[in-house]
């Protein structure tokens, strides 16, 4: 007795640049470009297409947070180091008068050490 055919026979059309693609792809394979199609049509490409995107997306996001705390310890360090240098800057300048040019620039530098110390309040890394 025979077996029955598992297959079905069938006609398709293809826009040109789609079967030179599947062509170079079966070749390069090694496959037929029958094999080639099948094994296109058993694959969801949506599926895979949403999956590589998921992939990248989370690749550029990890490459993101990274920059970004990079780029925020960096920020802190040169917080840090103005702090420290607006600290001796207060330091020399204590017998300033209260009156006066170099008075005026000691309350400039006061206020932007204030101003360091509140952002300092606010740090997450530490």
């Amino acid at each position: 007795m025979p077996t029955p055919d598992l297959t079905v026979k069938t006609s398709l059309r293809l826009p040109k640049n789609l079967h030179a693609e599947i062509e170079q792809a079966a070749d390069a394979a090694g496959i037929s470009v029958n094999a080639e199609m099948l094994l296109r049509l058993a694959k969801n490409p949506h599926i895979d297409s949403a999956a590589e995107v998921l992939r990248e997306i989370r690749q550029m996001e990890t490459y993101a947070v990274e920059a970004m705390s990079r780029q925020m310890k960096a920020l802190w360090s040169g917080l840090d180091r103005a702090g420290m240098a607006l600290g001796h800057v207060l330091e020399a300048m204590a017998q300033v008068p209260p009156d006066g040019t170099a008075a005026s620039l000691k309350r400039e530098v006061e206020f932007a050490r204030e101003l360091i110390d509140a952002l300092s309040a606010h740090r997450n890394d530490k």
